[in-house]
């Protein structure tokens, strides 16, 4: 049969990813703060588009571990924490070592490394909260990333686990539990009062308390009205308006580009309105004769601009430049032709064009003379022009003549001059002046708002192009583009007139006219609604979008799937068990008069369980003492893991801080009891409870072992001492303990200094006293009164009737000698050598574990 968590692993699966990560964070943490919901709502924003998708989103995605809640697959008990780095301030090279079965202490003063170790237990192992934060070490520059070797055994083979805080955790380490005060908090500090809940119900509850403030969140974004901006109603049926007043979640934002007025509509608005004023005003005769009269005022003003643009546009100012170049490259390989053949002509400008006309004359002239024969004239002829003898050399210059001027490039040159040369002939023709169309201009004004200025414009860059073009040979490279765009429009309302002056023919087609004017109007205007709301509009189509898709997310907030679980989990197989050792868990601590009621409620998928005291009927957390709370989140802590029928280990960290002693026992000797059933390791400061602990292991006969860490003088921590503390040490152990100081000032005694010698036998009588001053209360007194201890056991009493004068004679010598030599006594130099021999040192000892051994035998019976 499967457990709840099993059960909520199998059904999370095919769930939204949100939902997953709030459990994902539940398992984690125990509970859900306001951050976490924070973090789930907006993991549930990126999946629904709502906000940009980050590696957060692929991070949630990730199926959902749920190691070591499900069914325990191996009894992990844990063997050894070493090659720890980078925790805190925990010294190198250490070594903790765990006993793998019963209760094992490790004690350590605050400062010593113990809530060092046990952070990293923490981390590995599974807890209910957040893992333990793991620091560095702050008094160093640079720290290692926090790491350890974990060592354990599963079913008995050993493994090893290397721990940092990124690698994932062994799966059988997630079989220990944790319990400490935060773990604590998760059974007792509960809005229904000490209603303990095992971890599936628990993550159910978190689950949908994360699903209603989500649901919360939608519905306060979604409200009627809220975030969309107040637009006006469009009464027509324009596409533009069409758009407006249909705007919802399909709407596009690139759409409005279709719908909003362009400038020279918006320019058309004013215009259109007056003129259909006017035409309300006017008959289809009268507006026939207005028409024409329009057309023409307008198109002359066209004419004129079409003819100028012909001479001084943009396109004549290539063909000008075609021409120039053309009649260049022409006139040049002229030149050239002329150096090769005429280059010993006296005159440089013969065969120029003025030349050329000369020749043509004389030509003529020959031609027409009935007395000559040839042209050019020949050896013997008279010269056209000087009318004297030519002679060969003559005649040899004028044949050279005839060829060069036969051949095509001096044409062409020719020719491409006179083709440049018309052209400024009819450029200079022109005269860019509107002075003759003031009243075109006016007319056209109010038909096109803006044109008059436009086209008076485009005139004074025509009037600037002209000494330009004038003068080919200067010509710039490029030239700036003219802005037509008004001649366009001129012709477009000339075309218009023409169109409206042919279909009105009656005053039902003015009629006509009229209304498509208006609707042309609307038209305008809807695009220029449009236009000048374009933030309102798209803010509206981005909220649209975002309320389909909050909606979207709101249809998963429903936790009827939650509460279906939960009733499924919620039945007497799961929870019976669950009651049984929660009832039996309590009666360890003494709560007979606590009567365990399983009173459970669903809403809104929570699933409640009130812990109260029948008779009362009041809850038990209005009437419990912090120490009966910490006994009972104990009590649930052990009855969750023996109704998941669980054998792996627990860690205990100061599992009682600052209970009161009375607590304090009971805790320990139900630990203590537990360490029967499996490994129990504890880790606690308090010297009192430590004892605590050892006094149940030992009247219990439990196997039990310890620990102590300390802090060295280089303020490095969890020094691992594998070892009581000298505090917690019965007279025995101590008495042992001395017996290995000896052999140290033996030592000291052959190869050190008399200082030396002197100090460390000072601290060793100090020692001794301490152990002697144990002696007494454990032994001699038989633990009738025992220190750290509020109670007094009078039934050892009998056994003290046995106590002699010899009694006293002893102890009183023993702790006489003690203080004389023990650090804290300050003897004067005159009195003599207070410092006693290596010999004298082990006789003492010897008492002290004679008088043991006597007070332990047969007779006196002291256990």
């Amino acid at each position: 049969m499967m457990n709840p968590i099993e059960q909520i692993a199998q059904w999370i699966e095919d769930k939204e990813v949100w939902w997953r990560h709030a459990v994902r964070l539940i398992l984690k943490h125990g509970e859900l703060q306001q951050p976490h919901i924070d973090e789930v709502y907006r993991i549930a924003r990126m999946s629904h588009g709502l906000e940009p998708a980050t590696d957060d989103l692929i991070d949630a995605s990730v199926p959902l571990d749920f190691t070591g809640f499900t069914h325990e697959q191996y009894v992990v008990n844990l063997t050894e924490l070493s090659e720890v780095k980078g925790v805190g301030v925990l010294a190198k090279d250490q070594a903790l070592k765990f006993s793998t079965s019963g209760l094992f202490i490790v004690y350590g003063d605050n400062g010593a490394g113990k809530s060092s170790y046990a952070s990293i237990l923490k981390n590995a192992c599974l807890t209910r909260g957040d893992d333990a934060k793991i620091l560095g070490n702050v008094f160093e520059d640079v720290s290692p990333p926090p790491s350890a070797k974990i060592c354990f055994e599963a079913s008995g083979r050993p493994s090893i686990h290397v721990w940092d805080l990124k690698s994932p955790s062994a799966e059988e380490l997630k079989s220990i539990r944790v319990f400490d005060s935060s773990a604590a908090h998760h059974y007792v500090s509960k809005e229904d009062s000490l209603g303990f809940k095992p971890a599936g119900l628990n993550v159910l509850t978190e689950l949908t308390g994360a699903i209603n403030q989500i649901k919360a969140f939608v519905e306060e974004d979604t409200m009627s009205g809220n975030g969309l901006m107040m637009l006006a109603t469009l009464n027509s049926t324009s596409p533009a308006a069409e758009f407006v007043n249909n705007l919802s979640e399909k709407s596009e934002e690139a759409q409005l580009v279709a719908h909003k007025a362009q400038p020279e509509e918006i320019e058309k608005v004013e215009p259109l309105r007056n003129e259909i004023n006017r035409d309300k005003t006017q008959t289809a005769e009268t507006k026939r004769a207005s028409l024409n009269q329009q057309k023409e005022l307008l198109t002359p003003l066209f004419s004129l601009s079409s003819d100028l643009l012909r001479y001084l546009g943009d396109k004549a100012f290539d063909r000008l430049k075609e021409l120039q170049i053309d009649y260049s490259q022409k006139q040049q390989k002229a030149e050239e032709l002329k150096r090769a053949i005429l280059n010993d002509l006296p005159l440089d400008t013969i065969v120029g064009v003025s030349w050329q006309t000369l020749w043509n004359a004389a030509k003529s002239f020959i031609e027409q003379e009935p007395k000559s024969s040839s042209f050019p004239p020949v050896e013997g002829d008279s010269c056209p022009l000087c009318l004297q003898e030519i002679s060969s050399s003559s005649q040899e210059r004028m044949e050279t003549l005839s060829r060069f001027l036969a051949d095509g490039a001096a044409t062409s040159a020719k020719k491409a001059l006179s083709l440049v040369t018309n052209a400024i002939t009819q450029i200079t023709s022109q005269a860019p002046s509107l002075n003759n169309h003031k009243a075109a201009l006016i007319e056209l004004e109010k038909l096109l708002p803006g044109s008059e200025k436009r086209f008076e414009e485009l005139f004074q860059e025509l009037s600037k192009r002209k000494p330009l073009f004038i003068d080919p040979s200067n010509l710039p490279e490029t030239i700036d583009a003219l802005d037509i765009s008004v001649l366009a429009d001129l012709k477009k309302i000339i075309e218009s007139i023409s169109l409206q002056y042919e279909n009105i023919q009656s005053d039902a087609d003015m009629l006509e006219l009229i209304k498509k004017k208006e609707a042309q109007l609307l038209h305008f205007e809807d695009r220029q609604f449009v236009l000048q709301n374009n933030d309102a509009i798209v803010n509206n189509i981005r909220r649209y979008k975002t309320i389909s898709r909050m909606n979207a997310l709101g249809g998963e907030c429903n936790t009827r799937q939650v509460s279906s679980l939960s009733s499924q989990i919620n039945q007497e197989s799961t929870v019976k068990p669950l009651i049984a050792a929660f009832t039996e868990e309590l009666s360890h601590f003494g709560f007979i008069r606590f009567e365990i009621k399983a009173k459970t409620r669903n809403k809104s998928g929570h699933q409640q369980f009130k812990l109260e005291i029948e008779e009362a009927g009041e809850p038990i957390s209005s009437i419990a003492s912090e120490g009966e709370q910490r006994c009972i989140a104990i009590a649930a802590f052990l009855a969750e893991i023996k109704a998941d029928d669980r054998k792996s280990a627990i860690i205990f960290d100061d599992p009682v801080n600052s209970l009161s002693h009375q607590w304090r026992s009971k805790v320990a000797g139900r630990l203590v009891t537990e360490s029967f059933e499996r490994q129990i390791i504890v880790f606690t400061h308090d010297i009192v409870f430590y004892k605590l602990l050892l006094e149940a292991a030992e009247s219990q006969s439990a196997t039990h072992g310890s620990s102590a860490l300390e802090r060295s003088r280089r303020n490095d921590a969890g020094i691992v001492r594998q070892s009581a503390p000298w505090e917690a040490l019965t007279t025995s152990k101590r008495l042992k303990a001395l017996e290995v100081e000896l052999k140290g000032l033996k030592k000291i005694d052959q190869d050190g200094t008399d200082v030396e010698f002197r100090r460390a036998s000072r601290e060793f009588y100090g020692r001794l006293r301490e152990s002697w001053e144990r002696l007494i209360e454990e032994k001699l007194l038989n633990k009738v009164v025992n220190r750290f201890e509020r109670g007094i056991q009078t039934q050892r009493l009998r056994r003290l009737t046995d106590i002699t004068d010899n009694d006293i004679s002893i102890v009183d010598s023993a702790m006489g000698k003690c203080s004389t030599y023990f650090t804290g006594h300050d003897s004067a130099a005159a009195v003599g050598d207070p410092y006693p021999t290596i010999e004298e040192i082990e006789v003492d000892l010897k008492k002290l574990g004679g008088y043991l051994e006597e007070l332990q035998g047969k007779k006196r019976k002291r256990t």
